[in-house]
């Protein structure tokens, strides 16, 4: 053998030797990162992570393991180590594919995270991950729900984000998690509740119609629950004036409330009530006249309003205060006011 052969030897002898040697540090590198994911500090895990994310993508041949010890630890983490794995599924989802669906539940379980952070974030991601698939959508709605009991208040008001931009599209789960909701022990729950069915409301009123003797229910209440009561009463009554019918009551008393939101509220659920049909509100029409009467200018645009729906309904109902009416269009606490009270009047026929 020539010495150029045994120098060629040598070196392919050398090569296999240090390619040894990087797959011996390479696999070296991720048990320790492994190791650590499970016993060090939430610094470290986090750091540890980012790494494995990397060596995943590196060497195939790791995958499997180490998205067993991500998925398998995720519960017990830290929070900001939860927060690295959240990140690492997510990007896992494009190289693995065949492996969404447990990504998707194992970030689904993570909204029962102790880490209030954890839950926050995952619940602000959790539409776009869901929306496109009815199934996932369906399955996370009554988690969620869940969401709405949180003691904080940051996470209860995502989730009622999150699951505004989503109920419109599945009616039939979210209606009896509504109802479960609006009777909850906790007003903040019935608060939310009443917030969500109102944006039901808005786009599916065929459906939020069914809960209309909870919306009416709800304005008994002695909390703020009562002022986003009133404006889902009347977002429902613009659909459907007769499935509200029984709300006109409580909407009068609403109308003397010592709260300036609340008879603001009552004024406007009465109007929307009224354009679709004023005889349902009859007896509130005089009721809606005195109190144009009082100092209170921050309801009167909405009270000059009502009554200009119900008179553009119903002239005959309005007639007799189209002098209250008329003289706001001249004294009158502000601009809007008076424009206001010329659009009623010509509503109502009285000009």
């Amino acid at each position: 053998m020539s010495w150029r052969d045994r120098f060629s030897e040598l070196k392919d002898s050398v090569d296999e030797w240090r390619d040894g040697s990087a797959d011996r540090s390479f696999d070296s590198q991720v048990e320790k990162h492994l190791t650590t994911l499970k016993s060090g500090s939430e610094q470290a895990r986090a750091a540890a992570v980012k790494a494995l994310l990397v060596q995943v993508q590196a060497a195939e041949r790791w995958r499997d393991p180490i998205v067993k010890v991500l998925l398998g630890t995720l519960p017990e983490q830290p929070a900001q180590a939860q927060l690295e794995i959240i990140a690492a599924l997510q990007v896992l989802r494009e190289l693995l594919p065949e492996r969404q669906d447990d990504f998707f539940a194992a970030i689904q379980e993570t909204l029962d995270s102790p880490h209030r952070e954890v839950r926050l974030h995952v619940v602000k991601l959790w539409t776009g991950l869901s929306i496109k698939s009815d199934k996932r959508r369906d399955e996370t709605i009554p988690d969620l729900f869940e969401l709405l009991d949180d003691d904080d208040k940051d996470v209860r008001y995502a989730t009622q984000e999150a699951l505004g931009r989503v109920l419109h599209k599945a009616p039939a789960q979210a209606l009896p998690k509504l109802r479960d909701a609006l009777k909850h022990r906790d007003w903040r729950v019935r608060y939310h509740a009443i917030v969500l069915l109102t944006a039901l409301a808005g786009k599916q009123p065929q459906a939020a119609v069914k809960l209309a003797p909870a919306a009416v229910a709800a304005l008994k209440s002695r909390d703020r629950v009562q002022e986003r009561a009133a404006e889902c009463v009347g977002v429902l009554g613009r659909h459907s004036p007769q499935a509200v019918a029984p709300a006109v009551s409580s909407l009068i008393r609403g109308l003397k409330s010592n709260s300036s939101e609340l008879r603001k509220s009552c004024a406007t659920a009465l109007g929307r009530i009224g354009n679709r049909d004023a005889l349902v509100v009859i007896q509130a029409v005089p009721h809606l006249a005195k109190a144009l009467e009082n100092d209170d200018w921050y309801i009167h645009v909405e009270v000059l309003k009502a009554l200009g729906y119900i008179g553009a309904n119903k002239p005959a109902l309005v007639k007799p205060h189209l002098a209250i009416i008329r003289s706001r269009t001249t004294r009158a606490a502000d601009r809007n006011i008076t424009q206001t009270a010329k659009w009623a009047l010509r509503k109502a026929g009285g000009s």
